[in-house]
């Protein structure tokens, strides 16, 4: 998938010439975030504070002062006051990891009303330590209380790097559990390893909601499906083309809206039985319960789905699908139809270019146009997972070497040559590995990323728009390269940062209070767009290429960028 923004009809021509959670939005935030802590005791009058635990901060090593720790002693116990009584969710607690943590072996979490805990609404033993940290999920409806304890249940030193507890406020009849399409704009950069491994293109210009109730609602550009969405309830998937919606039913009917060309309405499928939708640009294929295949919208090239069954997964590539069947072998239709003969494939990646199949052995089959200056596919196996730019591709082993092929300006050449690397992310033309100390390697063309990678470790995460990067520390801080005007520049100094979504050019980071700090691409932050919002509680961040829409813990909405473009409109 090429994300970049391209007038259609254009694009059209240029196609024909050349060629990721679903996520429901849980009601919950942080809820101990820069709430008042104490502990039993303090080890030391400037180390080891009550407060390290909720300062938003993961990391668990004592000398970057960011955990807590008692004296030695009896039932050591570490609280937060959450200022008032909330349902809680869950309780998510971080052990130190420099040393000692079978210090945290066994101990008791508590909830109460009450800040001396005569009575509690919560009481669990847990024997086993959180390495590096433990979920405790609970059930919301009975677990209420201002404030949360851990203690332990022998002698020792208590040592916390982080807790964290998750929840709401009480009477919220109002909360909406939205579900957005099962891949956006964000989701596609930053969770498949590389936005054209996504199994489905994310929306340019829209956006559409499932209710709890199955209904949809939808705001943003008319041609792209912000308007007319079915009526009715029962829905429970929204899938999403480059400017059409699809959404499936519970008895696997499918209803299409958006741009009628490019899979908004022609040939939609009229019969039922059809279980996940894969998508290109302009194009949907839904596979059946039996393995077949239907396929509408703008197909180019060679665009018939094949007619046999027995499929198992859909995959997407610029203008091209490929299936896999249980035996691995592949049929592909549309553009790059070149797929292998043989069979014993278990997955298929790709970029605009083409597609790569990995085997069971770990070796790998490209096929596909990567341009005249390309280098060929690895003749080795052992591989574990392939990544991708717009096109070339990067394989990683299980010892953390990589191999990069495909087009040369692109990402092929000048991979890293040691080992090490855990995981891999790109831009549409460069490479970002992490490895897992937290240091970072780039290569691919030096102004979408490929060069002037942050020096130190610690890093935890990286995040992509079509042409800058951007990494995030345990602590949260930020750090972004590339080019300056579409990310690369301009990353917020302080810390506290969770998570951060992207569009075409523009990252927005969450902070733990659910505030949110965006900078990049003045296409979406320009003057004449709907603003940025200023206040917090923010739990996700959805995006397509011009906007962003954030949610709230009771379900409320606040969109912002292109108000053509989903920037304006959301529900109330």
């Amino acid at each position: 998938m090429n994300l970049t923004p391209i007038n259609k009809n254009v694009s059209r021509a240029l196609l024909l010439t050349a060629s990721l959670m679903t996520t429901i939005v849980q009601a919950g935030i942080n809820l101990a975030y820069d709430k008042q802590t104490s502990q039993s005791s303090d080890v030391s009058p400037t180390l080891g504070r009550a407060r390290n635990a909720v300062d938003g901060n993961t990391d668990g090593n004592w000398y970057n002062n960011s955990t807590t720790s008692t004296r030695s002693e009896q039932g050591a116990w570490w609280q937060v006051d959450l200022g008032s009584k909330k349902i809680i969710n869950q309780i998510i607690i971080y052990n130190r990891t420099d040393c000692c943590a079978d210090r945290l072996k066994s101990y008791r979490v508590g909830i109460s009303n009450e800040e001396y805990f005569r009575t509690n609404t919560y009481q669990q033993d847990f024997y086993v330590m959180p390495n590096p940290k433990t979920i405790i999920r609970l059930d919301a409806q009975d677990k209420q209380g201002r404030y949360v304890r851990i203690q332990l249940l022998g002698k020792n030193h208590l040592s916390l790097a982080e807790v964290q507890v998750i929840g709401g406020e009480l009477c919220s009849p109002k909360i909406k559990n939205w579900r957005f399409p099962e891949v956006d704009y964000s989701s596609a950069h930053n969770d498949f390893g590389g936005t054209t491994n996504a199994p489905n293109y994310p929306n340019m210009g829209a956006f559409a909601v499932l209710d709890p109730d199955g209904s949809i609602t939808a705001w943003g550009g008319s041609n792209y499906g912000g308007v007319n969405p079915p009526t009715g309830g029962g829905y429970t998937k929204i899938y999403s083309a480059g400017s059409a919606f699809a959404a499936l039913k519970e008895d696997g009917t499918i209803k299409t809206w958006g741009d009628p060309d490019w899979g908004g309405k022609k040939g939609t499928p009229k019969n039922n039985g059809y279980v996940k939708i894969a998508s290109t640009l302009s194009a949907f294929s839904a596979l059946r319960v039996d393995g077949t295949i239907a396929t509408w919208g703008e197909t180019y090239g060679e665009g018939h789905a094949p007619i046999d069954n027995g499929y198992i997964e859909i995959y997407s590539a610029g203008n091209t699908f490929a299936a896999l069947k249980a035996n691995g072998t592949i049929t592909a239709w549309g553009g790059s139809v070149n797929a292998p003969t043989d069979s014993g494939y278990t997955k298929i990646y790709s970029n605009i270019s083409g597609f790569a199949a990995l085997k069971v052995d770990g070796s790998i089959t490209a096929w596909g146009d990567f341009g005249a200056k390309s280098k060929p596919t690895p003749r080795d196996s052992g591989y574990i997972r392939i990544y991708s730019t717009d096109s070339a591709f990067a394989a990683l082993k299980a010892d953390g070497t990589i191999t990069a092929w495909g087009d040369l300006h692109n990402g092929a050449n000048n991979a890293p040559r040691d080992g090490g690397y855990t995981k891999i992310y790109s831009t549409n033309s460069a490479f970002a590995a992490l490895k897992a100390d937290g240091t970072i390697t780039v290569w691919g063309d030096p102004r979408n990323g490929g060069s002037n990678a942050p020096v130190g470790s610690g890093y935890t995460k990286i995040y992509s728009t079509d042409s800058a990067f951007a990494a995030l520390k345990a602590d949260g801080s930020i750090t972004a390269w590339g080019d300056p005007g579409y990310g690369g520049k301009g990353a917020p100094k302080d810390k506290g940062y969770t998570k951060i979504s992207s569009t075409y050019g523009t990252f927005a980071a969450l902070k733990v209070n659910g505030s949110i700090t965006a900078w990049g691409w003045k296409g979406v932050d320009g003057s004449k767009n709907a603003p940025l919002p200023r206040d917090s509680g923010y739990i996700n961040i959805y995006s397509n290429q011009f906007s962003f829409a954030a949610v709230k813990a009771d379900g409320s909405i606040t969109a912002w960028g292109n108000p053509n473009y989903g920037g304006k409109g959301a529900p109330d």
